[in-house]
């Protein structure tokens, strides 16, 4: 369990440094990345614009919820060290990749304020899912509510 917490953790942590370099390339070394700002590129960046929001709100709730279908929750009981690596690594690349995605196209569009937005909305969830060792316990083990309902009353 350790070594697969440490495994999402390094990967949590990678995907919030790849998107803090963005950040720092952008506003305070003052790379011109605004590659497409032109007005031609404006057209196909409406059509990324509303790719890129619908996909921020489709999926970060899932990512959120993940853990919460049977399917996967089932798996999580009964592999856990495995079924954490799998379902936990997704949760974690959704939510890396779409702030990654976000804050480079924040730049590459010349300081598209939506990309901005959308960015720091999928960085506030991510605290939600950092896999800490009493989440990734937590999340692999049956809940005590459920525990209490289905253990047999003695008399």
């Amino acid at each position: 369990m350790k070594k697969t917490r440490n495994i999402l953790m390094f990967v949590y942590w990678l995907q919030l440094l790849a998107a803090a370099i963005i950040y720092v390339c952008g506003d305070y070394l003052e790379f011109d990345m605004a590659v497409l700002a032109s007005d031609e590129a404006r057209h196909t960046g409406y059509y990324v614009q509303m790719v890129m929001i619908l996909l921020t709100l489709g999926l970060v709730p899932l990512a959120l919820r993940l853990f919460k279908f049977r399917s996967i929750h089932a798996s999580l009981l009964a592999h856990p060290a495995k079924a954490l690596m799998k379902w936990g690594g997704l949760r974690v690349l959704i939510l890396g990749l779409l702030l990654f995605a976000n804050t480079l196209l924040y730049y590459v569009y010349g300081f598209e304020p939506t990309y901005g937005y959308l960015a720091v909305m999928v960085m506030l969830t991510m605290p939600f899912v950092l896999p800490t060792m009493g989440r990734c316990k937590a999340e692999t083990e049956e809940p005590a509510e459920t525990k209490e309902e289905t253990e047999p009353e003695e008399a």
